[in-house]
C-alpha cells in the first residue's frame, strides 16, 4: 500500500528547533540536547528520503548539535578544563540565537497579521477645498503684518500733514515701555479689541504718536497683541492675548 509522506517546510534551521521544542513542550532554558538532535536528524532524513531541497543552513546546525551532544556527554572536569576555569553550557549559544529567533517570528507575525488587516480598511478620499468650504473664516483677510500698521501710521501722518497743523516737538516724556503698559491697559478695558487709530491721538504730538506705534510693534512681536481687519481695506483693529495682566514690562 502506497502512502506519501508530507513534511512541513520551515524557513531554517531556528524555525525546526523552535517548533520541535514548542512540539514536545520542552523547556528551551534547558533543552535535552540528545533527545531535540535526535528529533532533529529524524526530521533531516525524512527530508532526504522524499527528496525535499534543504539549504546548507540545516546541514551546518545538525554539525552544530553534535558537537553540543558531544560536549554535554564529556566528564565535567574535561569540558572545564577545555572550556577554562568557568564552567559554561555548552547549550548557551543555541538558547540565545532561539530566544532571538522567537522574538523575530513573534514580530514578524505581528506584523503579518496587521497587514491582512489593513487590507480589508479602505480609505476615502478627502477633497481638502470642499472640506474647507464648510466651515466658514472669522477672519477672511488673515494675520496681519507689521507692515500693514506702517501704512495705517503713514496714513495717519498724512492726515495730520493735510489739517495744516503745526507740530511742537516737546522733550520726550514718556517711553515705549510706558506706551506698551498704556496699550495693555486700554485693552484690557476692551476684550472686543479696539481700532488701530485710537491708540494714536493726533493731538498729542507727532513724538507721542511715534512712540505709541513703536510701542504696539513691540507688543506685536513679543505676542502680547495681535491684529485683525474684518474685510478688505477696513479698519485695522488691535486685540489683546488676554494673559497679560502683568503689564508689557513686568
Amino acid at each position: 500500500m502506497n502512502y506519501q509522506v508530507v513534511l512541513p517546510e520551515y524557513e531554517g534551521p531556528l524555525d525546526l528547533l523552535l517548533n520541535l521544542i514548542d512540539l514536545h513542550e520542552l523547556d528551551i532554558y534547558n533543552i535535552p540536547i540528545a533527545f531535540i538532535t535526535k528529533q532533529y536528524m529524524d526530521y533531516l532524513r525524512q527530508a532526504e528520503e522524499i527528496d525535499l531541497n534543504l539549504s546548507s543552513e540545516f546541514l551546518v546546525m545538525a554539525g552544530t548539535l553534535l558537537l553540543i551532544k558531544a560536549k554535554t556527554l564529556l566528564p565535567r572536569k574535561a569540558l572545564d578544563e577545555e572550556e577554562g576555569d568557568a564552567a559554561i553550557d555548552p547549550r548557551d549559544e543555541l538558547v540565545e540565537k532561539l530566544l532571538a529567533y522567537r522574538i523575530y517570528k513573534q514580530n514578524a507575525d505581528e506584523l503579518k497579521r496587521m497587514e491582512s488587516s489593513n487590507t480589508r480598511v479602505y480609505y476615502r478620499e478627502v477633497n481638502e477645498a470642499s472640506l474647507l468650504a464648510l466651515f466658514s473664516d472669522p477672519n477672511p483677510v488673515g494675520s496681519l503684518s507689521p507692515e500693514d500698521l506702517l501704512h495705517s501710521f503713514q496714513e495717519v501722518l498724512r492726515l495730520m500733514s493735510a489739517r495744516g497743523q503745526v507740530i511742537t516737538i516737546h522733550k520726550e516724556t514718556m517711553s515705549v515701555n510706558d506706551r506698551m503698559d498704556y496699550v495693555l491697559e486700554r485693552l484690557a478695558e476692551h476684550p472686543g479689541g479696539m481700532r488701530f487709530e485710537t491708540f494714536l491721538d493726533l493731538s498729542g504730538g507727532l513724538m507721542e504718536i511715534i512712540t505709541t506705534f513703536l510701542a504696539l510693534l513691540e507688543l506685536l512681536s513679543k505676542g502680547l497683541v495681535w491684529v485683525r481687519q474684518d474685510s478688505l481695506f477696513g479698519h485695522i483693529y488691535v486685540n489683546g492675548n488676554g494673559h497679560i495682566k502683568g503689564g508689557a514690562s513686568s
